[in-house]
């Protein structure tokens, strides 16, 4: 199925940057309004100590790494099991610090998982810097009985996405129309509380959503806090999310 290309909205203080790029390549965003750090700093050496601290602590199920005033975490594709998570998280770490060598804030979205690090009280501001979206070509000739469905849907697995509080991941389907069936993805890093989880999903991930692809056959909008992908096909194991 032929994809658009991605558009990446970076919130900069008051200014938006506007790009274009592939959604299934590899992207790295340095938080440029975040500030940066100095070789041999004390934020450097905490940053990599929280970076060490998260690449151990995700072979045991745990997404998270602080020290000092840094935080790093990850998450990963909700079906993936523990060892495959940590492989995809220890080999994005190094890209994503080569990356972005000297910002205090920056993200890495991968095949299968996501790092990102700032300052403690800055990483917890999941939703303003980073959004993304992919759509499809194909437009449904059922606008509206695609975007009823998808409501219900969004509603039905983001609900359930919360029940599961170690990773918040929510896979399902429904039918609509005479003879279609939508398929859907969604997840949020676990950091977040349920009511933000909630509204990371259903108001942030699924607004940008109905913003930018109206009636797609697939769709995909990524967040620094959650995801949400749709498409006729089953997305669960897709090359990506």
């Amino acid at each position: 199925m032929k994809m658009k290309s991605i558009i990446l909205l970076l919130f900069l203080g008051q200014a938006t940057l506007i790009m274009s790029e592939p959604l299934y390549a590899d992207i790295f965003r340095c938080k440029k309004d975040s500030g940066s750090f100095l070789a041999n700093s004390q934020y450097e050496k905490d940053l990599k100590t929280a970076m060490d601290r998260l690449s151990v602590s995700v072979k045991n199920g745990i997404h998270v790494g602080r020290a000092g005033v840094v935080f790093a975490l990850c998450f990963c594709a909700g079906y993936l099991k523990t060892g495959d998570c940590a492989s995809c998280v220890n080999n994005t770490i190094p890209l994503l610090l080569k990356s972005c060598p000297k910002q205090n804030q920056a993200l890495a979205w991968r095949s299968k998982c996501m790092v990102q690090y700032g300052l403690e009280n800055n990483v917890g501001d999941f939703d303003s810097w980073f959004v993304a979206h992919e759509t499809s070509d194909n437009k449904t000739k059922d606008v509206q009985g695609l975007e009823k469905t998808m409501k219900v849907l969004v509603d039905k697995l983001s609900n359930e996405a919360v029940t599961k509080t170690n990773y918040y991941y929510a896979y399902g389907t429904m039918p609509y129309g005479s003879r279609q069936t939508l398929f859907m993805v969604m997840q949020c890093i676990s950091v977040l509380k349920q009511e933000e989880c909630l509204n990371c999903l259903q108001v942030r991930v699924y607004g940008e959503m109905k913003r930018c692809c109206s009636g797609a056959t697939a769709a995909a909008t990524i967040t620094t806090g959650c995801y949400m992908r749709t498409r006729y096909r089953d997305v669960e194991r897709t090359s990506r999310w």
